[in-house]
């Protein structure tokens, strides 16, 4: 089983220098502007190496695993695929934000199309008020994560790390309930965010660009959608993402009842503003990633008693609030050292463009990449 883990971990880890070359040459660089947190010009487009590594795991668990418990790993193949061609075409060229809501809508009806009619082919097939519901919602539901995984991916690590503490919680989660989708994707998922992890952190050579984050939201978004399908309640088959949303949905709704325009680029997210109060990135995505690990832990109380579910729904709640309130508590700590990678204060990290409205002339102006 850990042949194709491994694999993919390896491809990955080999790819990104390989990636770094091509994407010189294709002048795929996001340079330094005022709302950059990176010193130097870097190359995006490192998630073209992650999806390479996903495939290679796909491909090694096609050939070495079959039989009824295969796994069904067609939906978040779909999903790396597609929304990794619209993030490759957006770091190279830019797709303007109409074309780019118009693909990732559709993408989306694919994969979730693909997961459901998995889930009813599979045994055994799941109930149908829960296919109806996942019908409705897997779509806007994959559409949303993954801008919110782009929005997040915003200083060195943060995604990678995300994806690989996700990837390890999904394969968790189908080992002990007997899934194996769950388990080979998630495996994957984590071994190919952990192969390209080097290049990202703690200092960046290269970013994940659209390309990566694109496919890596997709594919964490479609192992949800399974997973649920499954039978997985939702608390552990969104703890991984709860952070990400959180962040990203009162971040826009802070500014909509500000009266700002919510879908210009801007520097509101908890993580932004704690880099801004003096933290390094390091430190960002360390706080991150605890307490990502935390509400997944918090979330495994839905498989047992009404009562402690209850109170760590109520727990997890209180540990993203905290989460939420630490840029101010920074704020009035004030500035805890540097938080540049060569000891300089950090500049602002560049957030993303919303894809719902905002026009795609910004592209070079404003890089969405981990920093």
């Amino acid at each position: 089983m850990l042949g194709a883990p491994a694999a993919a971990c390896i491809v990955t880890l080999a790819a990104t220098p390989i990636v770094t070359v091509y994407m010189h040459r294709l002048a795929a660089i996001d340079e330094v502007t005022a709302r950059s947190s990176h010193q130097t010009p870097t190359p995006r487009g490192g998630g073209i190496a992650v999806v390479l590594g996903l495939f290679t795991g796909v491909i090694v668990t096609v050939l070495t695993r079959g039989g009824a418990d295969s796994p069904d790993l067609l939906p978040p193949t779909a999903a790396a695929t597609l929304f990794g061609l619209i993030g490759l075409a957006e770091d190279i060229g830019g797709v303007t934000a109409k074309r780019r809501l118009v693909l990732h809508t559709a993408a989306s009806f694919v994969v979730a199309a693909m997961a459901v009619l998995g889930a009813l082919l599979g045994d055994p097939a799941p109930g149908l008020l829960t296919v109806l519901l996942v019908t409705v919602a897997a779509p806007l539901w994959i559409t949303g994560f993954v801008n919110v995984f782009n929005f997040m991916d915003g200083v060195n690590g943060i995604s990678a790390v995300t994806a690989v503490l996700a990837g390890g919680a999904c394969a968790a989660l189908g080992a002990t309930h007997d899934l194996p989708t769950l388990t080979v994707g998630g495996m994957l998922v984590a071994a190919s965010a952990l192969g390209f992890l080097p290049f990202n952190f703690p200092r960046a050579r290269i970013f994940l660009g659209d390309v990566g984050s694109y496919a890596l939201g997709a594919v964490l978004a479609a192992l949800a959608v399974q997973a649920v399908l499954a039978g997985i309640p939702p608390e552990p088959a969104l703890a991984p993402t709860a952070l990400y949303l959180a962040d990203t949905s009162t971040t826009l709704a802070r500014r909509i009842l500000a009266g700002e325009q919510w879908y210009s680029p801007h520097r509101s997210h908890a993580y932004q503003r704690l880099v801004i109060a003096g933290w390094s990135h390091v430190r960002v995505t360390g706080l991150v990633a605890a307490t990502t690990a935390l509400l997944i832990v918090l979330s495994l109380a839905a498989f047992g008693p009404l009562a402690g579910r209850l109170a760590a729904d109520a727990a997890a709640g209180l540990v993203l609030l905290a989460y939420l309130r630490a840029p101010r508590w920074a704020a009035r700590r004030g500035p805890s050292g540097p938080s540049g990678p060569s000891g300089q204060p950090a500049r602002l990290p560049a957030q993303r463009r919303p894809v719902p409205t905002d026009d795609s002339s910004d592209r070079r102006a404003a890089p969405g990449s981990a920093r």
